[in-house]
C-alpha cells in the first residue's frame, strides 16, 4: 500500500508542477508583449503633392474634317481608281487578310495563279489585278510560292499611302518576307 502511495506521489507531484508552470506562462507573454511593443512606432509616409489638373485645350480646326469631302477626292486621286464604288466587289475582300491562306499555286501559259482559301473553306483563284482584302489590296504579282499584295491605307496623318504586304504558301508566317 505504502508503494502506491508513493506512486501516486510521485505522478501527481510533476503533474501539478506542469500545470503551475502552465498557469505562470500567459503573465509572461502579456508583459513581453507590452514591453516589446512599447518602442514601435508605425511610419507612414506623406502623400505626395496633389498636381491641379489643367484640361487639354484640342485643337481640332488645324486638323481638318476626316470627313471633308475634298480631302476624299484628294485621296481618290491619289490611289487612282481604288476607291472606284462602281466595279463590283470581289468575294476576297469581305476577308482580312489574316483570315486567308495561300494554299497552292498553278500556272497557266507561263502566268501563276494563287488558290486563297476562306476561313468557311472556299477556294478562290488569284492573278495580278485581283483585289483582296479590305484595304482595297490588289495582286500584283503571282509566283510558285507567294501572292504579293499592294494595299491602300490611311496612315496617322490621314494620307492614303500604298504598302505592300504578302501571302506565302505553306508554313511560313503570312505577311512577313522570309
Amino acid at each position: 500500500m505504502m508503494k502506491t502511495a508513493h506512486l501516486r506521489t510521485a505522478l501527481i507531484l510533476p503533474c501539478l508542477l506542469a500545470l503551475s508552470a502552465c498557469g505562470a506562462e500567459p503573465e509572461s507573454i502579456e508583459q513581453w508583449m507590452q514591453h516589446a511593443g512599447k518602442d514601435l512606432q508605425g511610419k507612414v509616409e506623406p502623400l505626395p503633392p496633389m498636381q491641379p489638373y489643367e484640361p487639354y485645350q484640342f485643337q481640332s480646326a488645324q486638323l481638318g474634317s476626316p470627313f471633308d469631302p475634298a480631302r476624299l477626292k484628294l485621296a481618290r486621286a491619289k490611289v487612282k481608281g481604288l476607291f472606284n464604288s462602281n466595279r463590283p466587289r470581289e468575294v476576297l475582300e469581305n476577308y482580312e487578310l489574316s483570315q486567308l491562306k495561300l494554299t497552292g499555286t498553278l500556272r497557266f501559259n507561263k502566268q501563276y495563279v494563287g488558290l486563297i482559301q476562306t476561313p468557311d473553306n472556299g477556294i478562290y483563284h488569284v492573278r495580278p489585278g485581283s483585289f483582296v482584302g479590305p484595304n482595297f489590296g490588289i495582286v500584283r504579282k503571282v509566283s510558285e510560292t507567294e501572292v504579293v499584295l499592294e494595299e491602300t491605307v490611311e496612315n496617322i496623318n490621314g494620307e492614303w499611302v500604298q504598302q505592300e504586304n504578302t501571302l506565302y504558301l505553306l508554313q511560313q508566317e503570312q505577311g512577313a518576307k522570309p
